[in-house]
């Protein structure tokens, strides 16, 4: 093979992995609007409902707790008979129907349910209409166990999307200002991947096991596998990869547990993501260190799969 085509393939091989990691829509933009050949932008109106809630113990009498809800229509248009939906412990509590809840609006609700406050206890709201739907789930009562469990409800709680400390680092995560900006999924890992510091849980919380929430991960600096896991899974489902696109996965290999992230990305697919690396191990680094790991389980926040 001459040097020529050596020099070709090479050239290739840099455009097709700046492409795929450089958010290449604010290099062209520029150039295309100079050139008059950005095509002019169309208001697509849509429904996009947000639900979140909250339990907090009444005053009396003992055993108690309001849950207090909401529903927000984050589109531009108006959302036409809204369904809401309140669970506590898969039992339903209360079911809303909302007429017309306009774009930019919130609804707000609250009821009061009975619960042992020694148990650990989840609620969950649900809302939807045509063209959009939420959920949310929160506990409340007794804390929640610190480690896997076989309930998927309480596993589920460890990824936390609406979390205002998560929403605000994603923010000035993907809004920080770069000549070469990094695609979005990318520049999340890559600050996962140099910001938090691998401990085990016996060092840190001296448990063998103990995972921790997203912004506990945050705030602490370090965290073992589920954790950066946990941090980066949060992220990305903030950034608005949907329930059906991201996902934290646990499996084994011959040496023991692991845990990574899935990411479902419109150029290639299913990518698996090894959260304790940063940018620079996207493709060869994160096929090198995961592909021998069988996955036994994915979820976040809205689903849980037990894998073959």
């Amino acid at each position: 093979m001459g040097s020529k085509t050596l020099v070709a393939i090479a050239l290739i091989l840099i455009v097709a992995a700046t492409i795929f990691v450089l958010d290449t829509t604010s290099l062209l933009n520029p150039i295309l609007e100079r050139l008059s050949l950005r095509k002019p932008e169309t208001t697509t109106y849509t429904t996009a409902l947000s639900v979140d809630g909250y339990a907090d113990k009444t005053d009396s009498p003992q055993g108690h707790y309001r849950i207090t809800y909401s529903v927000s229509n984050k589109g531009n248009a108006t959302a036409e008979n809204v369904t809401l939906t309140t669970t506590i412990d898969g039992e339903n509590k209360e079911t809303k129907t909302i007429p017309s809840l306009p774009a930019s609006d919130t609804a707000n609700y609250s009821l009061v349910v009975q619960a042992a406050p020694s148990e650990l206890h989840i609620a969950k709201v649900q809302a939807s209409c045509n063209g959009s739907a939420d959920t949310y789930s929160f506990a409340f009562g007794a804390d929640v166990p610190r480690t896997f469990s076989d309930n998927p409800e309480q596993v589920k709680l460890f990824v936390t999307p609406k979390d205002p400390n998560i929403i605000t680092l994603k923010n000035d995560i993907v809004n920080e200002d770069s000549l070469l900006k990094m695609k979005d999924w990318i520049a999340l890992r890559d600050w996962v991947g140099n910001n938090i510091q691998y401990k085990h849980d016996q060092d840190i919380h001296g448990t063998r096991e103990y995972w921790q929430f997203a912004k506990e991960t945050v705030t602490l600096k370090t965290g073992d596998c589920e954790d950066f896991s946990i941090l980066l899974c949060s992220l990305l489902r903030s950034a608005g990869y949907t329930p059906n696109d991201v996902y934290i996965v646990i499996g084994k290999n011959q040496n023991g547990y692991h845990s990574w992230v899935k990411i479902n990305l419109e150029t290639i697919g299913w990518y698996n993501i090894e959260p304790q690396e940063n940018g620079f191990a996207t493709l060869v680094g994160d096929f090198l260190t995961l592909s021998d790991y069988q996955a036994l389980y994915e979820f976040n926040d809205q689903q849980f799969h037990q894998l073959n």
